[in-house]
Order: structure tokens, then sequence, then C-alpha cells
């Protein structure tokens, strides 16, 4: 059991590096805590807003720099540069894009990923529970990820 769960924290951490090197088409929703992942897609067209504001910057963050301090209290832990605040005018229509993104993800037959919303957060984002025994490895973050870019870009 000792050995799945390390296994399980390294994938963790393997999905939160790759979201970062994927910025600013991802971003931290919250810190993850074992083990989930709350993350948003961003589509073109909102990452273009949120970087006209200026939102979107480098966000800073690692898996290291998350898991290492972790102590199962998100409601302290927001230090402005490891995830992003969803501006009000924005809330909406980001919670429509993880709707639509979601829908056609399992109607392609892809995935099934769910969104929801979060206390800290306006808009819904992606919630990635890593459990069980399969593995999840770099191949399946990557086809995670890609999937999600090709299916929401027109969004």
């Amino acid at each position: 059991l000792g050995r799945r769960v390390d296994r399980k924290v390294v994938e963790l951490e393997a999905f939160v590096e790759e979201l970062g090197r994927r910025s600013p088409n991802f971003a931290l929703a919250c810190r993850p805590w074992p083990f989930n992942v709350n993350f948003f897609y961003f589509p073109p067209r909102i990452r273009k807003i949120l970087e006209d504001r200026g939102i979107l910057a480098s966000r800073g963050w690692t898996s290291s720099s998350w898991l290492n301090d972790y102590d199962g209290n998100d409601d302290d832990n927001h230090d402005g540069n490891a995830y992003i605040d969803i501006p009000e005018d924005l809330a909406d229509d980001l919670a429509n894009v993880s709707v639509t993104l979601k829908l056609r993800l399992h109607e392609a037959g892809e995935m099934i990923i769910p969104y929801q919303p979060l206390n800290n957060q306006k808009a819904d984002c992606f919630r990635l529970v890593l459990a069980g025994k399969k593995d999840f490895g770099i191949k399946d973050v990557h086809h995670v990820l890609d999937t999600m870019e090709k299916y929401g870009a027109d969004l």
C-alpha cells in the first residue's frame, strides 16, 4: 500500500509539473491535495483576455513547491503567485467552457473528467483524481492535456 501511495504522489507531481509547462493554457485552481488536482483550461479567446489584463503572467509554481509543505488546509495558502483568481466578469464564460469541453470529451469517447466549483474560485474548474491501482504515466498526462487542448481550442 505504501508503494502505491508513493507512486500516486509521483503521478500527481508529474501532472502538476506538466500543467506548469503548459501555462498559460492551464492553471491551478487551488493547491493540489492528495490525490486531486483542480485546474482550469483557458482556450485562446479567454487566455488573450487574461494576458491583456496581466493576470496570466508566469505562475512560478512546481509540484515540489506545492507538495513539500502541504498542510491539508488550502484556505490560508493563497499566495498570489501560485494559482489564479478568475475575474468576476469572466467566471460565467469560463464555467461555460468547462461544461462544453467536458461534454465534447465525453461525447467523443475520449474521457470523462469532472468539473466543479471551489470555495476560493468564482468559476468551475476541472478535477483530476488519481486513485486506484492503475498507473497514470506521463503518456496519460500528455493525453489528457493534449486532448483538452484539441477539443477546447475553439471555445
